[in-house]
């Protein structure tokens, strides 16, 4: 096996066997990435507080009461053998560079941890406290996608490309971590017998690319389906003669119930130790409260129901050659999350469909099966971008992204096939497109406004004239962002709003119940709605614009204070950063295309694409991340195609020096 290395330090792997490549892939991830993987090992296993201390013990509670390890130990157990053995090769790899040994399952529960809190179940605790707040008649104005931002992707067939053969473009949205959480790689098989040569994204941990690669004749690529696949039920615990159990339909039923002990760090070699009680009900683990408190909650996902994480899609992959070998893989194998595939091929296959286990419930809300008739569609120009493609989306749940995205896209697409083919760098360019989107409604409503005040009809007139770009030099484009924040604090203090921002669950759900940031995402429809939470709405917005234009300091560029700050492990703990992660600025907006989303609308940008690609398969492949291939600050590639990133480009996928 061999593993070299690209200008931008991205490992090719070379083995003579399947089993080859996974073990040198192990051992390339481990040279790149040592100290991330230490991390994701001990977010899987929920042991993060023995090296950050009490910040992490939240997240600790959380894994293991979700079973994260218990979950991995499971899947790995129900692999298929040939699955198994290239797990087990892959970590056999990372352990010949790694101190702390990795267990054969970690792969498996690295994979489980980046996906516990990228669901639906957050928002679910959020719209029951909405509801227990405010009011359950405000719960469908707030009907989104959890999170602003989302991640974008299409394909357009060998009939409007100018090469003669697809195109399949996108890029992943999350929270922007240091090191990134894909990781670009090359994995190449030379067995006759059992030949691939794939370029993709994986997740730094996990074997082969799962959701983004270029297999020579066939690219994939996903987007989340936001699919209605979890649930969280109230339960009522008590404890009786040393044993705790719970009210069920059918009456007092026993709890499954152990105590696990989390070390938690307190100071160079001292440490704590915190006992943490893991309940499991017949409707799924306990993941809040307990016996005696006031709110409890269990969660059952499919992952928990099956026992299965869906890797057994890994191989398939790899040795796809046709796009019904990935659509097979992911149909047969995949459960959660539950994705929009796009897939294409040299045969001039282009398809959208969604993959991966949605539960069937019984009016009681028991789960009795698993949707089968999932959407799917073809044509010669896809795009998804969480939104909800088609009226068969139903099918599949009720909190889509807002269309904007998706819609740009489109039009996007059309624009620059209306002058002829699309090529590589068109597409890319699409990608990097500044648009704000959503924020017509707002400016619509702005032009409505009469009566004001000199400044603010100044800045009306200007706001109107704005072209809509955010671009880092547009000082528009941050004023634009300025009276969006106001409206928004407008709508905040809203009385019968009181109580709803903030989370009852702890920090480590804070996202998910940031009231601001349900306004932000929603204010299109809010500003459509007649006296939302009883107040004036025009006379909010009325009021931001006067608050913005008689600001004493000037106004500055948008990219003056929208920059990206890519969160180091310390920082999601909230601690510090060892060694600050170079900022540069970077345009784009919450519901942009570029959706680099920023802590309350302004400021440090901490979520965006974490992946950019453009798969051409005539051979003209780009990518980027958005810091480098290294983890180690110190490395040249650490951070050296940030810039590139950041002003929404792509570089080449070029040969191994």
């Amino acid at each position: 096996m061999t593993i070299t290395r690209d200008e931008h330090g991205i490992p090719h792997v070379v083995g003579d066997s399947v089993l080859a490549v996974a073990r040198a892939q192990g051992r390339a991830t481990a040279e790149d990435r040592a100290w991330q993987l230490d991390v994701e090992r001990r977010r899987g296993e929920g042991t993060c507080a023995e090296v950050f201390g009490a910040a992490a013990l939240e997240w600790d509670v959380l894994a293991r009461r979700a079973l994260l390890p218990d979950i991995a130990r499971r899947a790995y157990a129900a692999l298929s053998a040939e699955s198994r053995a290239f797990v087990d090769a892959y970590v056999e790899g990372v352990n010949e560079v790694l101190e702390r040994r990795w267990h054969p399952w970690t792969p498996l529960a690295v994979f489980a941890a980046q996906h516990l809190l990228f669901s639906g179940f957050p928002s679910k605790l959020w719209r029951r406290h909405l509801a227990a707040t405010a009011g359950p008649e405000w719960v469908e104005l707030f009907r989104a996608e959890g999170l602003p931002g989302g991640s974008n992707a299409f394909v357009v067939d060998g009939t409007l490309t100018a090469s003669g053969l697809p195109i399949l473009a996108g890029d992943p949205h999350r929270v922007i971590e240091a090191p990134g959480c894909y990781a670009q790689v090359r994995l190449v098989c030379t067995d006759p017998d059992d030949s691939f040569d794939v370029r993709g994204l994986t997740f730094a941990g996990v074997p082969g690319v799962q959701h983004f690669a270029h297999a020579g004749a066939v690219a994939w690529g996903i987007t989340n389906a936001v699919a209605d696949d979890e649930d969280i039920a109230v339960e009522e615990l008590e404890r009786r003669n040393g044993t705790v159990i719970a009210r069920g339909p059918a009456g007092w039923e026993p709890v499954g119930r152990r105590v696990e002990q989390v070390r938690v760090r307190t100071g160079e070699s001292t440490y704590d130790v915190h006992e943490v009680e893991v309940l499991v009900t017949e409707r799924g683990p306990v993941v809040i409260g307990g016996p005696g408190e006031a709110e409890t909650f269990s969660l059952r996902t499919p992952a928990y129901v099956l026992g299965d994480l869906g890797l057994d899609a890994i191989l398939p992959l790899l040795r796809a050659r046709t796009a019904a070998d990935v659509t097979g893989a992911f149909t047969g194998h995949w459960v959660g999350p539950v994705d929009n595939l796009l897939v294409a091929d040299v045969h001039g296959a282009v398809e959208h469909r969604v993959a991966g286990r949605i539960p069937e419930r019984a009016p009681d809300g028991r789960w009795t099966g698993w949707v089968t008739d999932l959407p799917r569609r073809t044509g010669p120009l896809l795009v998804t971008a969480n939104d909800r493609a088609t009226p068969d989306f139903a099918r599949v749940g009720s909190d889509f992204a807002p269309p904007h995205r998706a819609s740009r896209i489109r039009a996007l697409l059309r624009e620059r096939l209306s002058a002829g083919p699309i090529d590589v760098e068109g597409a890319a360019a699409v990608l990097a497109d500044v648009r704000q989107n959503a924020g017509a409604a707002l400016l619509d409503t702005v032009a409505t406004l009469v009566d004001l005040t000199g400044p603010a009809a100044a800045l009306r007139d200007r706001l109107l004239a704005w072209d809509r770009t955010m671009a880092t030099d547009s000082v528009d484009a941050a004023l634009f962002a300025a009276v969006r924040a106001a409206v928004v604090e407008g709508l905040h203090d809203a009385p019968l709003l009181r109580g709803v921002d903030g989370s009852p669950y702890g920090d480590l759900f804070a996202p998910w119940f940031d009231l601001r940031g349900r306004l932000r995402l929603c204010l299109p429809a809010i500003l459509a709605t007649d006296k939302p939470f009883g107040i004036d709405v025009l006379q909010v917005v009325a009021v931001a614009l006067d608050q913005v234009a008689t600001r004493p300091e000037p106004p500055t560029a948008w990219g003056i204070e929208h920059v990206i700050v890519p969160l180091t492990p310390h920082q999601q703990f909230g601690l510090p950063a060892p060694e600050p992660i170079p900022s540069v600025a970077v345009p784009g907006d919450d519901d942009c295309v570029f959706a680099a989303r920023a802590l309350g609308g302004t400021g440090a940008c901490v979520h965006g694409p974490v992946a950019r690609y453009v798969w051409d398969l005539a051979g003209e492949s780009r990518w980027v991340v958005p810091l480098g291939a290294s983890g180690d600050p110190a490395s040249p590639y650490h951070h050296d195609q940030q810039a590139v990133w950041a002003a929404g480009g792509t570089v080449p996928i070029k040969e191994p020096l």
